[in-house]
C-alpha cells in the first residue's frame, strides 16, 4: 500500500495544467501492435510508419498519458485505473504494464538517418540522438513460422550485447520492426533477446483509418539532450524516487553497450 501510495501521488504531480505538445510529423500509411512480454511483467508497443517518419512507443504509456493530460475528468479515469493495478498480482493481465523500454518514445527520420529517443523515468527527462542502428543478419530461409497469417523467416543477430532471433515476412516488404530493429528484406513480427529477456509479437497490423505519425510530449517537459554513452550510464544506476525516501537498483536494460 505504501508503494502504491507514493507512485499514485508521483502520477498525480505530473498533471500541471494539462499542458501538452503534440505535432503531426506525417500521415502513416501502416500500424503495427506487438504484445511485449518480459519478466513479471506485460506491455503493448505500436510501430507506427510513415513514408520519411516512423515511431515507436508503448500504447499503455500513451493511453495513460493522454487521460492525464487531456482534463480532469479523463485524469481521475488514468489515476483510478492506476490504483486498480496491482503489481504483484499473480495475474499477469492485472499487473502494470511496464517494460524496460515502456517509458521511451523513439522516432525514426529517414530524411536525415537519424533516430532520436525520448525517456522519462522517475521525473528526469532525457534525449539522444544517434545514426539509425543496421544489424548484420544472418538469415535461416529453412526456417519458417506462420504469424497472422503470413510466412515467416527466421534470421539472428548480435545488437547492443543481445542475441536477436527474429521472425520477419517478405509479405510486407518494410525494412522495420519493433525497437531499433529492421534493415531485413520485410518486417519484423516477432523479436526475441536472449530468448527470454524481452520478448516482441506482432498481434494486429492496420493500413486503414490510422494516426498520423505524431510528436508527444502530454506534459510539456524540457529533455536533457545527451549522447547514448551517457544515457546508457544513467539507466545502470540505482534510482532515487522523489518524494519518497528509497532507492531502486537498476534493472536490465535493453542494450548492454
Amino acid at each position: 500500500m505504501k508503494r502504491t501510495n507514493m507512485l499514485l501521488f508521483t502520477l498525480t504531480a505530473w498533471v500541471c495544467g494539462f499542458a501538452q505538445e503534440t505535432h503531426v510529423i506525417e500521415p502513416a500509411i501502416l500500424e503495427v501492435r506487438y504484445d511485449s512480454w518480459q519478466e513479471e511483467h506485460d506491455d503493448s508497443y505500436i510501430l507506427r510508419i510513415g513514408k520519411t517518419a516512423n515511431q515507436f512507443f508503448s500504447y499503455y504509456r500513451y493511453r495513460t498519458d493522454s487521460l492525464m493530460f487531456t482534463s480532469e475528468e479523463t485524469s481521475k479515469i488514468a489515476l483510478q485505473e492506476f490504483i486498480d493495478t496491482n503489481d504483484r498480482s499473480e495475474d499477469r493481465s492485472k499487473r502494470l504494464k511496464v517494460s524496460t523500454i515502456g517509458r521511451e518514445w523513439l522516432y525514426q527520420d529517414l530524411t536525415t538517418d537519424k533516430l532520436t529517443l525520448y525517456s522519462d523515468y522517475a521525473s528526469a527527462y532525457n534525449t539522444y540522438e544517434e545514426d539509425i542502428p543496421r544489424q548484420e543478419w544472418e538469415i535461416s530461409t529453412d526456417s519458417v513460422m506462420t504469424i497472422l497469417g503470413m510466412e515467416c523467416h527466421k534470421a539472428t543477430t548480435m545488437f547492443r550485447g543481445r542475441l536477436w532471433e527474429v521472425w520477419f515476412t517478405e509479405e510486407l516488404p518494410i525494412s522495420l520492426g519493433p525497437w531499433k530493429l529492421g534493415g531485413l528484406p520485410g518486417l519484423i513480427l516477432k523479436a526475441t533477446a536472449d530468448k527470454d529477456f524481452i520478448k516482441f509479437t506482432a498481434i494486429s497490423i492496420k493500413s486503414e483509418h490510422l494516426n498520423p505519425v505524431t510528436y508527444y510530449n502530454w506534459g510539456n517537459e524540457k529533455y536533457y539532450q545527451m549522447d547514448r554513452a551517457k544515457f546508457l550510464r544513467y539507466k545502470n544506476r540505482p534510482r532515487t524516487i522523489p518524494y519518497a525516501d528509497k532507492v531502486l537498483p537498476a534493472k536490465p536494460y535493453i542494450e548492454l553497450e
